[in-house]
């Protein structure tokens, strides 16, 4: 992997963020550290630090933020935002900063799952299916007993008016562009000047930054 240049930097990334609506506030951090002092994934992953992710941000380093592992770890708790003195929305950046890095092909074995989800969900109109087979009898059985149909049917009617939402909210387009997106294959991650790349080839591997 080649040396990151300043050069290459841009400060056009935080200025999108800015005018996302989302985290308008980021260039207010202190870097006190407080955020990663609570986060509890920080407690357990030694490369995840919110405060070098804003640091990034503000230094326009985004072809890193992009494409880090680490964008993919936080799951919102918000205990950095209760605790940020300069009240940073911190989770409102990450999920710019998620939108931002699969509109550019990266993240895609994170999101994978979930579009699957999506994509049968506005087939059929229908939300939830057990975990495990096994439990359909169940439900079926249980059903059944109510005088019910042995599973919940949907209308061709509501499954055409479900599908009306995703039309016209823009699911469908956006769907279809990160479909037809390219995938980024490797994932970077921080660690105290070093990059962790965490590909399937080489995982868990450590190379210079």
């Amino acid at each position: 992997m080649k040396r990151e240049q300043a050069s290459d930097w841009s400060l056009e990334f935080e200025k999108a963020i800015a005018t996302s609506g989302l985290a308008d506030d980021i260039s207010r951090c202190i870097s006190c550290g407080k955020c990663t002092g609570v986060c509890p994934v920080a407690a357990i992953s030694p490369s995840y630090n919110p405060r070098q992710i804003i640091r990034e941000v503000l230094l326009g380093n985004y072809e890193r933020i992009v494409q880090s592992e680490e964008i993919w770890r936080c799951f919102w708790c918000a205990n950095c935002a209760a605790t940020c003195p300069s009240e940073i929305k911190y989770p409102l950046l990450m999920l710019y900063i998620r939108y931002f890095s699969m509109s550019h092909g990266a993240g895609k074995k994170h999101v994978d799952p979930f579009i699957r989800f999506v994509t049968k969900a506005r087939q059929e109109a229908v939300t939830f299916q057990p975990g495990k087979p096994a439990r359909l009898d169940e439900i079926r059985a249980l059903r059944s007993s109510l005088g019910l149909s042995p599973l919940r049917i949907v209308s061709d009617d509501g499954i055409r008016e479900y599908q009306k939402l995703f039309e016209i909210t823009g699911t469908d387009e956006w769907l279809k562009n990160y479909q037809e997106t390219p995938e980024v294959p490797i994932n970077l991650s921080y660690l105290e000047g070093r990059i962790l790349v965490q590909d399937d080839s080489n995982s868990g591997s450590e190379r210079e930054a």
